[in-house]
């Protein structure tokens, strides 16, 4: 996209009300086009290949196949993209037979929607895999179910998955020769972040340090092997990401200092940035410093650049917990079965797919598989706010449709619709890197020539599609939001004390240097602070009545995060020259964190802090304090 145009399109979003857009924000337009291409590839050439053999049916789902599982094609490490690809085509292939098999038996739809409906809901609890897996499975039940494609099933479900075989084959083309690419990719994109804290280390750089590094080890330990082991590569490079955690540490450590770092140490970390990419190794860094903050700052960066180096990995640098297949699925299978959220969504989805199946027999709509379309989409909890998805696909629905009609009655039917069609796939993922809307704006013209090109429908599926994408945002708004009393109630605080609790179980351990586990603990108190962001920018999508109440949460929120910063920040002085607490003081002050999570949980203002009299903790102390008197004054949530 244009400089000119993404500039625009930033000042539109950022003018507009956060539920209108949900915004998130897209990798740098250097790293997009491959994606982009890779979508329009994986579309266009199975239906070129159909249209030059005269089979249109067998290229058209092909091409469905690949654009699923092409959009479950998010990165990370090999192993997981196919594991997700994969997971997404069978499952729709599935789907596809039980539509199939339903279509003619009238009003027997219903309830096989329902159940598929459970079914869905209850796969998608299963991580991301099981999340793409459960959408694409009722969205081809859907689809077979509204649509007579002509051939028997079987072959039609073979053809949607060689679809799928051609977009892995395309995800995964560069595995053999760069094994490890994605995984170290994100390591250096972290190094690049921990570079610009070296001369700003304000509270937005900090987070965008901290959701790199998060990105990072999910990437990194998600492509760990089945026995839940790593390898020597992936565990130098988990290695790498506690050294990252360290020099971030030392640097705050600095600025309790009024100090600025070092340049040597900064030219370290971009040494090691570039090393994770093809580049030299590092050069070492060699200075004692003169204080316990820089001491620690020249200490992490030389370990960064030995690992880099090739250097050895130190027995306690894993912070991760090995889990096999066994826990895995049976975490799943509990959280399918007892989690509260699950058991509510599965109600809430299949009430609306229920009542969208029943409506689409009573043929008061043309088409309308794209009414119970609607429903699947907007509904899928893991996509955001509800409220900010069933607006946006309207808007977006309507746009992209205006579009694709305005494109049918200039292109004539034929191959020349394969242009606009390979177009529309390429932003394809440009949309679902910055939000449901503009996703929606490529999807809906994309998917309205596909149909076009199937039926030969012309512009009059444009006026049928708005019409059938209303009534399905309808259903969903009346009967999947407003009854519930969750969707009036933003989930911060829940997440807020265990954010609390987190910092406080890390507090207790941080100043005893032969506990094994402190690399783990601090990483879980930086993923509790980014799950409760995460919740709060979907709580601010919601409408003003709810989200104006979130608010109040932000002031708790930033002390919180002051919290978590002294504390790593003094560890690291004391690693390197500074006197080490008290366990008393510590212990004083970890329960005073785990009082304010208690008050939290139970909707009480906090009580007093107790004192706590250690000079080396002064700063956490005083991070505490603030966090207990923004509790009892500002927070009103």
């Amino acid at each position: 996209m244009p400089p000119l145009f993404r500039r625009a399109a930033d000042r539109l979003i950022d003018a507009a009300p956060g539920w209108l857009v949900e915004t998130v924000r897209p990798a740098p337009a250097a790293l997009r086009w491959w994606p982009m291409l890779r979508m329009a590839v994986a579309v266009t050439v199975p239906l070129l290949a159909g249209v030059a053999a005269g089979h249109v049916t067998a290229g058209l789902l092909s091409a469905m196949g690949a654009m699923n599982a092409g959009m479950a094609n998010r990165d990370g490490p090999y192993r997981a993209r196919i594991i997700r690809m994969g997971a997404t085509g069978a499952a729709g292939a599935l789907g596809y037979l039980i539509g199939a098999a339903v279509r003619d038996h009238g009003w027997w739809v219903v309830p096989v929607m329902v159940a598929v409906s459970v079914l869905s809901a209850l796969i998608s609890a299963g991580g991301g895999a099981g999340s793409a897996a459960g959408l694409q499975l009722l969205v081809m039940t859907v689809i077979a179910s509204g649509i007579a494609l002509p051939g028997p099933p079987g072959p039609n479900a073979l053809t949607f998955l060689l679809g799928v075989l051609w977009v892995i084959a395309l995800g995964v083309a560069d595995w053999p020769l760069h094994p490890r690419a994605p995984e170290e990719t994100s390591v250096a994109q972290v190094y690049r972040a921990l570079g610009l804290l070296f001369t700003d280390r304000a509270a937005d750089s900090l987070i965008a340090f901290d959701t790199a590094l998060r990105n990072a080890y999910d990437t990194v330990l998600g492509a760990r092997s089945p026995v839940g082991e790593l390898d020597p590569g992936r565990t130098r490079l988990v290695a790498l990401l506690n050294q990252a955690s360290l020099i971030r540490n030392a640097l705050l450590s600095l600025c309790h200092e009024e100090r600025e770092p070092p340049q040597e140490p900064a030219s370290a970390v971009e040494g090691v940035a570039a090393s994770l990419t093809g580049g030299p190794a590092p050069a070492a860094v060699r200075h004692e410093g003169d204080s316990p903050a820089v001491r620690a700052l020249f200490s992490a960066a030389q370990g960064a650049v030995d690992l880099a180096s090739g250097g050895d990995v130190a027995a306690d640098q894993l912070p991760y917990e090995p889990v096999g297949y066994r826990s895995r699925l049976r975490a799943v299978l509990e959280k399918m079965w007892y989690g509260h959220l699950v058991r509510v969504y599965t109600v809430r989805l299949a009430l609306c797919m229920g009542v969208a199946a029943a409506v689409s027999r009573l043929g008061w709509f043309d088409r309308s598989y794209w009414m119970t379309l609607t429903v699947a989409l907007v509904l899928k909890p893991d996509f955001g706010s509800v409220f900010a998805r069933a607006v946006q696909r309207a808007l977006g629905t309507v746009a992209g449709t205006l579009i694709g009609t305005l494109i049918l009655l200039l292109v004539p039917y034929g191959p020349l619709l394969l242009i606009p069609i390979a177009v529309f796939a390429a932003l394809l993922p440009y949309g679902m890197q910055r939000n449901w809307g503009l996703m929606s704006t490529f999807q809906a013209p994309l998917v309205l020539l596909l149909v076009d090109l199937l039926t030969r429908g012309g512009p009059e599926l444009g006026g049928i599609r708005i019409v059938d994408t209303l009534v399905g945002c309808v259903i969903v708004l009346l009967l999947g939001y407003l009854p519930w009393a969750g969707s009036w109630e933003a989930p911060v605080g829940p997440r807020f004390a265990d954010a609390v609790s987190a910092t406080a179980n890390y507090l207790r351990y941080a100043f005893e240097p032969e506990y094994p586990g402190r690399a783990l603990l601090l990483r879980r108190v930086y993923d509790a602070l980014a799950d409760l962001r995460t919740v709060f920018q979907r709580a601010m999508t919601e409408p003003s009545v709810i989200s104006r109440r979130v608010t109040t949460w932000m002031p708790a929120m930033t002390a919180l995060e002051r919290v978590a910063d002294a504390t790593a920040a003094t560890v690291a002085r004391t690693g390197r020259g500074a006197p080490p607490p008290s366990r008393a003081a510590v212990a004083a002050l970890a329960e005073s964190l785990e009082h304010i999570a208690g008050d939290v949980r139970a909707g009480r203002i906090p009580g007093e802090p107790g004192t706590c009299a250690d000079e080396t903790l002064e700063r956490v102390d005083s991070a505490v304090r603030g966090l207990r008197d923004t509790m009892a004054g500002d927070h009103r949530g």
